[in-house]
């Protein structure tokens, strides 16, 4: 009998002692009771393992050996069937847990959006709640392809929706539309007109005629790409003239000017006592336990562990950890290199905020100053920045 079906139809440990124990040996075997695992712990006494039914086929050689059986261990499925019918709450809690599993399985617990950036998560799933679509609604009463129309007809950006159902979760994947600053095409003929004082050093024409090129000088309101363009015949003589939407990418060399200060002295936070962590436990929207609300002074932290079986089976049920730590807030005073160190960092993000517009930085020409309050940095920077703004044109047209 292999391990799985001693299991199944449950077996014993026992311990048999006496004068006749040869003899209780003999008889076992001729009667065909097996005996597994048996260990001598003297001549007189040993241990094995016997099933169930084999057990109950010891009484007559019992009565022939006058051995002493003691059982020591009861193993398998008979014995704890035995055990949990007399454990009623047992029982009943553990058929309520697999109740308690089936219902949860069959609502969604979790809904994940992906891939949208100009609507955010909880702009959508107050959308999806609007719908009926919220956290606990039963799977036969999601329809996917109605989220995703109702996602992109009421949001014209999202040009993309793809919703599955997977375990409890509903995924949604979004694509949204490219949205640029670039001037709208339009097809009025119209000038291309300079918004900016400085060189040209970049030009790309795609239509009309460039009055400019690079290397010379614009300023505001000059006329950089007009959108007449002259037809000409095998002569080279003006035949007639096209109006056409003029369209360029021109880059003009220009300085702006840069000033920022940072304060030497500055507040921060410094740690006053020791930090305290406590603990909550949160169903669907009601939380149980520990405050969750802000306190002042207190630099607080939150850490919540949702519970689930597997990666897709998320319940509704999650562990939450606070961890509060008080400060108090101190004066104090930057040296001179920390100060010029923020001040660099404070110049680095102002110029991500250039590039980030498509403005390049060419050059930089930079000072920094100290007196008793402030460290201050301050210049110019020589960028090359897009030019040009439409300008329709205007014209008679002679009866």
């Amino acid at each position: 009998m292999n391990d799985p079906e001693k299991i199944l139809h449950g077996f014993l440990e026992i311990s048999v002692s006496g004068d006749q124990l040869e003899r209780f040996l003999n008889l076992c075997h001729a009667r065909a009771v097996s005996l597994e695992r048996i260990r001598y712990l003297s001549e007189k006494n040993i241990t094995t393992r016997i099933s169930i039914n084999d057990f109950r086929k010891l009484l007559p050689i019992h009565r022939k050996t006058r051995v002493r059986i003691h059982i020591l261990k009861k193993r398998g499925l008979p014995f704890l069937l035995l055990r949990i019918q007399k454990r009623k709450c047992f029982t009943a809690g553990f058929l309520l847990c697999v109740v308690l599993l089936l219902w949860l399985s069959g609502h969604i617990w979790n809904i994940h959006i992906d891939g949208n950036v100009k609507n955010s998560t909880p702009q959508l799933l107050e959308f999806l709640d609007q719908q009926g679509i919220t956290h606990g609604i039963r799977k036969n009463q999601v329809n996917c392809t109605r989220i995703a129309d109702l996602l992109r007809k009421n949001y014209p950006d999202i040009t993309f929706v793809s919703a599955r159902v997977q375990g409890t979760r509903l995924l949604l994947t979004i694509q949204e539309e490219n949205l640029t600053e670039d001037i709208q095409q339009t097809n009025s003929p119209c000038n291309l007109i300079s918004d900016l004082d400085g060189k040209i050093v970049n030009m790309v024409i795609r239509n009309g005629t460039p009055l400019v090129k690079t290397g010379d000088i614009c300023k505001q309101g000059d006329i950089l790409v007009s959108g007449e363009v002259p037809i000409l015949n095998d002569s080279q003589e003006v035949v007639r003239v096209e109006y056409v939407p003029a369209d360029a990418d021109i880059y003009v060399r220009h300085q702006i000017a840069y000033y920022q200060e940072v304060p030497l002295s500055y507040e921060k936070k410094v740690q006053s006592g020791t930090s305290k962590t406590s603990w909550y436990f949160r169903v669907g929207d009601f939380v149980f336990g520990a405050d969750t609300g802000k306190k002042s002074r207190y630099i607080t932290s939150t850490e919540e562990i949702p519970w689930k079986l597997t990666e897709n089976f998320v319940l509704p049920f999650s562990l939450g950890k606070i961890t509060r730590t008080p400060y108090k807030i101190q004066s104090t005073v930057y040296t001179k290199e920390q100060a010029q160190k923020k001040a660099v960092q404070q110049l680095r993000i102002y110029e991500q905020k250039l590039l980030n517009k498509g403005i390049r930085i060419a050059d930089s020409r930079l000072s920094v100053t100290f007196d008793s309050t402030n460290c201050t940095v301050q210049g110019t920077l020589t960028v090359d920045e897009k030019s040009g703004k439409k300008q329709n044109i205007e014209f008679s047209q002679e009866s």
